[in-house]
């Protein structure tokens, strides 16, 4: 007679029998939430870190779902958590979003290793074959690429000049037309740099720099043409030219040839341009916005003008940060997330309402001239600061990225603190010879790291 099977037929007995049961329910329920999972998953899930991006973002997205007939989720994740996370996910294999927007030098982590094992679709022969890349800035794919190839597509320039305050320059009778080169510009400092109360503190400076970090150094590098690594990844700093801009840059923020004062960020830069405690202020094109946001009483008083060359007829600019986006091998359909990108990064329309509300200058130079980049700015005496900026934009310079931008920056700012100590104690005397050897050891320390790595050789 048969009978429905027990758990006395069970030869292992009941509590393995139930671990058993447990272990098979658990599975099937696995199996069908990912199910579903899968099933509910927007076709596109775009990934960003900066909140402006993804609310300038929605109605492409919009757009797109009309169009194509898919839906497209734009998420929000801060810098460090969407590129730590990314890069372990891509790893372990788990779920990625399909498009993602990295900050500047992020391109070097994702690209370690040899071509083959990179995780992001390479992107050089799309731009190349749909004729994107004689569009675009050509200095900008220097931050997305690895070993000649391009792995992402580049958001901005991110074109370096001088805001200043222009009710204090006209005051003091100062012509910004004639500031050719950085002579020129110093050359203001007797004029400029006052003690106004009679205290024995100065309450007036030139130029706002930093003095306990590198990235005005950094900044000035780039507009003589030195990366911090050349485009086949070797360590470049080590240059004549860095020797000298380090030099040059302490004179400005200490000594009898002073001319420059540390004005902060927030707060402290919004209290220091009201008070006028300096006069020129470096600003990329997202600088000039972020003032305007967080200095609302400046309004009319400020202008901006190109950074002083450091020979005559030379660069008039630098490049400051940078965002760009990734297409993952993961995602099921490249070719849509392909379309997103360039709708997002591409369309000329809304790259000019993306500029009027960010300030932010794309790489795309058939957008420059819509009207939103010629419009004149009321914040800043309605000067039209757009058009400033494209003038600018093609003289950027490269700025290459590596595994080892952030250990770099690091020893560039060990080099700049360990020279200005020595500058404070010594002076002049024996300046360069210990700019010389700090970077010299800096480079040698890099290399010896660099060459530890078996990925780095491929």
């Amino acid at each position: 007679m048969s009978r429905f099977f027990s758990i006395e037929d069970f030869p292992y007995g009941k509590a393995p029998f139930w671990l058993l049961a447990l272990a098979l329910v658990s599975t099937l329920s696995v199996i069908v939430t990912q199910s579903s999972s899968a099933a509910s998953r927007p076709e596109l899930v775009l990934a960003t870190f900066a909140p402006n991006h993804r609310e300038s973002y929605q109605g492409v997205a919009r757009r797109f779902e009309r169009e194509h007939g898919v839906r497209v989720t734009v998420e929000l994740v801060h810098s460090r958590a969407l590129e730590t996370r990314l890069g372990n996910a891509l790893l372990a294999g788990t779920d990625v979003p399909d498009l993602a927007e990295i900050g500047a030098g992020a391109i070097a982590y994702f690209t370690r290793g040899p071509l083959s094992d990179v995780a992001l679709h390479d992107l050089t022969d799309r731009i190349e074959r749909e004729g994107i890349r004689k569009r675009l800035v050509e200095s900008r794919l220097s931050l997305w690429s690895s070993r000649g190839r391009v792995f992402a597509l580049p958001h901005d320039v991110h074109p370096v000049g001088l805001v200043y305050r222009a009710d204090l320059v006209e005051e003091l009778g100062i012509d910004v037309s004639r500031i050719e080169t950085w002579d020129d510009f110093v050359a203001l400092g007797p004029k400029v740099v006052r003690d106004l109360d009679g205290d024995g503190i100065v309450d007036r400076y030139l130029i706002d720099l930093p003095m306990g970090a590198a990235w005005g150094v950094q900044v000035l590098l780039l507009q003589r043409g030195v990366s911090l690594f050349d485009e086949r990844g070797n360590v470049a700093f080590d240059q004549p030219e860095t020797v000298e801009t380090i030099a040059w840059y302490l004179h400005r923020i200490e000594g009898k040839d002073r001319v420059a004062t540390e004005c902060g960020w927030g707060q402290s830069l919004m209290k220091a341009m009201i008070d006028g405690l300096a006069l020129f202020y470096m600003a990329p094109d997202w600088r000039t916005h972020t003032i305007m946001t967080d200095v609302p009483n400046a309004k009319g008083k400020l202008r901006v003008m190109p950074l002083p060359a450091w020979t005559p007829g030379g660069r008039r600019t630098s490049t400051w940060g940078g965002t760009g986006l990734v297409v993952t091998k993961t995602t099921r359909h490249p070719e849509l997330a392909w379309q997103l990108a360039k709708a997002l990064y591409f369309d000329g329309a809304e790259l000019g309402r993306r500029f009027a509300a960010t300030g932010i200058l794309p790489p795309l130079a058939d957008a420059w001239s819509l009207p939103e980049f010629r419009a004149p700015n009321a914040f800043y005496g309605g000067q039209p600061v757009g058009e400033l900026f494209a003038s600018l934009a093609r003289e950027t310079p490269p700025d290459w990225a590596t595994p080892y931008k952030t250990q770099a920056e690091t020893r560039l700012s060990d080099v700049f603190l360990r020279s200005l100590e020595h500058f404070r104690s010594h002076g002049d005397s024996g300046l360069k010879d210990v700019i010389r050897r700090e970077l010299r050891v800096a480079r040698e320390y890099l290399e010896t790291v660099i060459g530890r790595n078996v990925q780095a050789r491929h």
